[in-house]
């Protein structure tokens, strides 16, 4: 009767076995056409309070037949979740030739037989990001035509008009891809609270948003995960075009986590956003008074458990001062009138007020062992919650529009891994202002990458405050860059500004634009060794 089930519902046959107390779970082998379970939140299966369990799907794909979160994972211990294959039909983007352009550069689009072709725009429907691929190369040409009124409007049977935006490169016969997902947070993994989860052995071809989201963990393990493109030989159905895009938004995404990502032997290719981002979540200073600060934060219940924890500083005029200490973190109701049209001021993210109004919905005050002077705008983020602690190695990352790997945690190892063909920076290293994302880095190990072809060039380790000042060298601390081979297009493949406590050695380069001197290129910074380092010109 178990294995009839899970033939007909494997997700149903998952749910009855864990009921049952099973902690070892396998599900038979076999391609499964699956629905969301929760039609609300669009879940296809919840695991909680889970505890040395392993669910084994080997030889399994889920395909499914609408968009959702395929696993929601709450406060589980120990939860292994490996071997699946995970596909959408019908797919959350759709392929599109462009066989006309006007004056405006505004295209007619046709889509491409095998892709989506039913579907409504505007209110219901998110399709973010436009690109551009080449007719020969199918690699991007235009990495997003956004903002600037961009918009689909249907014109015929299979024919679309894409007018407005920013960017407007592309040529007939090119191939235009966009997202016809449905708008809100849909992720195809979300977990939090989670200790020692393990992906293994996950591949994921299509997706309406993340890949692999979590927040306020402690060491989730990728092993071996995959998100790219699905080769044609494949796929389940005839396309006249093979894929050009694997999912539509990052593919590993850590956030506020107690201890960071391990992410070892896995693939990130063609996917819509960075391949991985790292990083903790700053909370707004509204005001001082001596040892106390009124902060401003989304995260209602994150905080009070704060207290004796160590903040990070970033002043709103660019200054990092040592980190302070709490003493007791206490609700402080809600943001006023004043302060919303304060965060409004700010440089932030405009969607995060088209969104919600404001990021910011709660209160703390804050007690700190020693007065401090900061002006509102400055930022501070928790040290136990941004990530530290995490491990990149062995990676493949890659052909996106973003950069390769964005941290902006410390006490990490990013080690033997190959990045091309971003339109970004393959690496970026430092914290976000305007997504409240932070924050600086420190006792971080680079060794042994391999960058390629990055647009943004190959390493790069900065900030800026809110202010718009570049960070001082007490930002970024203790980073030790060894034994890279960075390929760039640009005349820099190394930048550091802000940073104490840098070395910089045995690296091979090879950069554009006829200037070795500008291939390693530093500011504000001290305590830097500069060793062994070989440059070359490309041509």
């Amino acid at each position: 009767m178990g294995s009839s089930l899970a033939a007909e519902d494997p997700i149903t046959f998952i749910v009855n076995e864990l009921k049952a107390g099973r902690k070892t779970i396998v599900v038979p082998p076999g391609v499964y056409k699956v629905t969301p379970k929760a039609k609300e939140g669009r879940v296809f299966l919840t695991l909680e309070n889970l505890e040395k369990v392993t669910i084994d799907l080997t030889g399994v794909e889920f395909r499914g037949t609408e968009p959702g979160t395929v696993f929601e994972i709450r406060d589980c211990v120990d939860l292994t979740i490996k071997g699946l294959t995970i596909d959408f039909d019908p797919l959350p983007f759709t392929q599109a030739r462009i066989v006309e352009i006007d004056q405006e550069k505004n295209w007619t689009v046709e889509i491409i037989d095998g892709y989506p072709n039913d579907f409504a725009f505007k209110k219901a429907v998110e399709f973010w990001p436009i690109q551009v691929y080449g007719k020969d190369s199918h690699e991007l040409v235009n990495p997003m035509r956004y903002e600037d009124n961009v918009d689909i409007l249907r014109v015929g049977q299979d024919t679309y008009r894409i007018t407005g935006g920013k960017d407007r490169r592309g040529e007939v016969g090119d191939i235009a891809v966009f997202s016809i997902s449905p708008k809100g947070h849909l992720r195809t993994s979300y977990s939090t609270c989670c200790t020692n989860l393990h992906f293994e052995n996950i591949t994921i071809y299509s997706s309406q948003g993340m890949a692999f989201y979590g927040e306020h963990n402690n060491r989730t393990v990728y092993r071996n995960c995959r998100i790219d493109r699905r080769p044609p030989e494949q796929d389940f159905a005839e396309r006249g075009l093979r894929r050009l895009r694997s999912i539509n938004h990052d593919g590993f995404h850590s956030r506020d986590a107690n201890v960071g990502p391990q992410i070892i032997g896995c693939t990130a290719r063609y996917q819509s956003d960075d391949c991985v981002n790292i990083c903790g979540m700053y909370a707004m200073v509204s005001r001082v008074t001596g040892d106390e600060l009124r902060i401003l934060t989304h995260q209602p219940w994150k905080w009070e458990q704060l207290s004796g924890d160590s903040l990070q500083v970033m002043s709103f005029d660019g200054q990092c001062p040592p980190d302070v200490k709490t003493v007791r973190v206490t609700p402080d109701g809600g943001i006023t009138q004043e302060e919303v049209a304060f965060v409004r001021s700010l440089p932030l993210w405009p969607g995060f007020h088209e969104r919600e109004g404001t990021p910011f919905r709660h209160a703390f005050k804050v007690k700190i062992e020693h007065e401090i002077a900061l002006a509102p705008g400055s930022v501070v983020i928790s040290k136990s919650r941004g990530g530290n602690g995490f491990v990149i190695r062995d990676c493949t990352f890659g052909h996106i529009r973003s950069r390769g790997l964005l941290i902006k945690a410390s006490g990490g190892v990013i080690k033997n891994n190959t990045i091309d063909a971003c339109w970004s920076a393959g690496m970026q290293i430092s914290p976000e202002y305007q997504w409240m994302e932070g924050g600086c880095s420190s006792d971080l190990e680079i060794i042994g990458n391999r960058l390629s072809g990055n647009r943004g060039g190959g390493i790069s380790i900065y900030g800026r405050s809110g202010g718009g000042v570049s960070l001082p060298a007490n930002s970024h601390r203790d980073i030790a860059i060894e034994g890279n081979e960075i390929r760039s297009p640009t005349p820099t493949g190394i930048h550091v500004s802000g940073c104490t406590g840098l070395a910089i050695t045995g690296n091979a380069l090879e950069v554009t634009g006829g200037d070795p001197s500008k291939a390693i290129a530093l500011e504000n910074v001290a305590d830097v060794t500069q060793e062994d380092n070989t440059v070359g010109l490309l041509p």
